[in-house]
């Protein structure tokens, strides 16, 4: 722990760490990572949370998130000692096999995903020039957004169980038993407003969080084109002054 400790504070003072061309490339390996876990569904039907696989893309997630800004150094120290524990968490429910366990980690991560977006949205709305850096960024805080909205549907289903009630708080008119990946394409189908009608929220709960998912993505792509817009008319006039 102190090892771990030591780096992050020195990773924190050391600028240099985090060069244009670093944080290009980290923010490469967060968009890659969130579109393999986004699509690994429709490539490995069995991966779920208990996955191995699940935790390796998780992982990238974790770590080229927490790496892909320079954000200042308490914000840095904050996101690696929380990245630490929600990684910590995401393994040890493979050496302690029990459901609290799980449900714990699922929380830490689902708590992380939050953070680090806001972080993100953060760091978009304050920077003023607009770079590839910040584009990749304002790409990814999008797809996070909708795996967050995920997990939410899959933890309100979850609480249920644990109140010990039967009923699906969502109906999938495709299957009686869904996976953890219907629900992250579920997500994603009433964050872009698509929806296909093959998925309906059952029960009050499950409507009042696709309506917040479903208004979240379009106040992100309302509100992200004004501010790219007026940060594209700041920088042109300050170059003609």
């Amino acid at each position: 722990m102190r090892i771990i400790k030591k780096k992050i504070h020195a990773i924190a003072e050391n600028n240099s760490f985090f060069t244009e061309k670093t944080l290009k490339q980290n923010n490469f390996i967060l968009l890659f990572s969130l579109l393999l876990f986004v699509f690994a569904y429709s490539i490995i039907k069995s991966i779920d949370f208990n996955n191995w696989l699940f935790d390796i893309i998780i992982s990238a997630i974790v770590l080229s998130g927490v790496t892909s800004l320079k954000f200042r150094k308490k914000k840095f120290i904050r996101l690696s000692y929380f990245g630490f524990f929600t990684l910590l968490f995401l393994w040890l429910k493979h050496f302690i096999f029990t459901l609290e366990m799980k449900f714990i980690a699922f929380n830490v991560l689902i708590f992380f995903f939050i953070y680090i977006t806001y972080s993100m949205i953060a760091y978009v709305a304050k920077n003023d020039k607009i770079t590839s850096v910040l584009i990749l960024n304002a790409i990814n805080s999008y797809l996070l957004i909708g795996i967050i909205g995920g997990f939410l549907f899959t933890l309100l289903q979850t609480l249920y169980q644990i109140a010990g009630k039967s009923v699906e708080t969502i109906n999938f008119s495709y299957t009686n038993t869904p996976r953890f990946f219907d629900y992250i394409y579920y997500s994603f189908i009433t964050l872009t407003t698509v929806g296909y009608g093959e998925i309906t929220p059952a029960v009050p709960a499950a409507r009042s969080l696709a309506i917040f998912i479903g208004i979240s993505g379009q106040l992100y792509l309302t509100v992200l084109v004004a501010i790219l817009v007026g940060k594209f008319l700041s920088n042109n006039n300050t170059k003609k002054d």
